[in-house]
């Protein structure tokens, strides 16, 4: 099935959905959360059962779900496709990284390296898939006691993978347009671009544009609202990576609002760690982010339709006369709310959503009072690495 990707407003009913599972990626950054970006250590097993409850919710409403491991291998079983093999496996190869003593000489480089050629030929492709994902180092010496050629050498194990890659958001952006591949802020995530870029190719998806530095996008910080979309730019993404886009008509023909975020911090790293639509005609907002010198400024550009599409600056505002402007209703959380992640919740369709539980029961009876129909499943483990189901999603194809 060719997928033509398309998001053209955050309520508009999810019809594709891409996922990864944490698997044992995932680990290394619950060791060590410091260097992952990670707010605190959770149970993997945990983790996977959250997720698993989570695909499935999305499945029971309709969405067909795609996970990366099953798309980096998308084309290569039933009637294999000859160009995605070869590009999984060139991937692969160049995901392992040898690192020589400085002892080995070049010949024997070149010989170990013509091995782990022949040794990526002869792997299954999702096996080749973990290789990209854990991105191991093999540290190799002469071993001074070798019986054999099979024990002529010693090596050391460690990997650098990309742990982060459950959260599907902040790779890539779906306009109306199609997919941008972001660039992340980041070291801990940048390889993650290349993987969801790889990705999408095996799945015959050709994104649009991919930012590349010095500008910085993450998926985050967008949220399409049919004839507007809000364009975050703050502490993750900045003017150039935003500049970017707007150059090249990634929105589409539609206004653009560049949500300027006063006091970027990564307790709210991105747009939608504050703020979400709830509908068509009803937007969340952290009642913090309503208090002055905390609200999010807005520079309204219009579209001009040319060859291509441009975009012109038109006047400034704050994100809430932005939004009441437009007809939309404020849902207020509290600062505790927003904390417990209440504003990352995925929304499947206009007033329904799967989010938090954590966020609290007050925050539940808010919704029902307002007509949102709202699945709210344990994310307990999940969130510990920085996010709820928004981040850990990422829809391709809406209406």
């Amino acid at each position: 099935m060719r997928i033509k990707p398309s998001q053209p407003a955050e309520w508009e009913k999810a019809r594709v959905v891409l996922l990864c599972q944490p698997s044992i990626e995932t680990l290394f950054a619950i060791l060590e959360t410091n260097s992952a970006n990670f707010l605190f250590p959770f149970d993997l097993r945990k983790a996977v059962e959250e997720h698993r409850n989570f695909r499935r919710k999305l499945e029971e409403f309709g969405a067909k779900v795609y996970d990366l491991r099953e798309m980096l291998i998308s084309g290569c079983f039933d009637s294999p496709l000859e160009e995605n093999i070869k590009r999984l496996r060139e991937f692969a190869l160049n995901s392992v990284k040898y690192s020589f003593d400085k002892g080995i000489s070049a010949e024997d480089r070149e010989f170990l390296l013509k091995n782990l050629r022949k040794t990526i030929e002869v792997l299954s492709p999702d096996v080749l898939a973990d290789i990209i994902i854990l991105r191991p180092v093999i540290n190799i010496s002469y071993n001074p006691h070798a019986l054999d050629p099979t024990t002529r050498f010693l090596s050391s194990y460690c990997v650098e993978p990309a742990n982060n890659l459950y959260f599907m958001r902040d790779g890539m952006l779906t306009t109306r347009e199609g997919i941008v591949i972001g660039n992340f802020t980041l070291d801990v995530r940048k390889i993650e671009n290349d993987i969801v870029d790889l990705a999408l190719r095996q799945m015959g998806i050709e994104p649009i544009l991919r930012v590349r530095e010095p500008g910085h996008a993450e998926g985050g910080d967008f949220m399409p609202a049919g004839d507007f979309v809000l364009q975050g730019q703050g502490l993750l993404t900045d003017e150039n990576g935003v500049n970017q886009m707007l150059e090249h008509g990634v929105y589409g023909n539609v206004e653009v609002g560049i949500v300027m975020d006063p006091n970027p911090a990564m307790e709210e790293m991105h747009l939608d760690t504050y703020f979400n639509f709830l509908g068509k005609s009803i937007a969340l907002l952290s009642e913090d982010r309503m208090k002055e010198g905390k609200e999010p400024i807005v520079e309204v550009y219009e579209p001009v339709a040319e060859s291509r599409v441009k975009y012109i600056k038109k006047y400034r505002t704050t994100l809430r006369k932005y939004l009441e402007d437009k007809g939309f209703e404020i849902f207020p959380i509290s600062l505790e709310e927003q904390r417990n992640f209440a504003p990352n919740f995925l929304l499947l369709e206009d007033r329904r959503l799967i989010g938090v539980a954590q966020a609290g029961q007050d925050f539940a009876e808010r919704l029902k009072k307002w007509n949102i129909r709202a699945e709210l499943l344990d994310f307990s483990a999940l969130t510990g690495g920085y996010g709820g189901p928004h981040c850990m999603s990422q829809v391709i194809v809406r209406g």
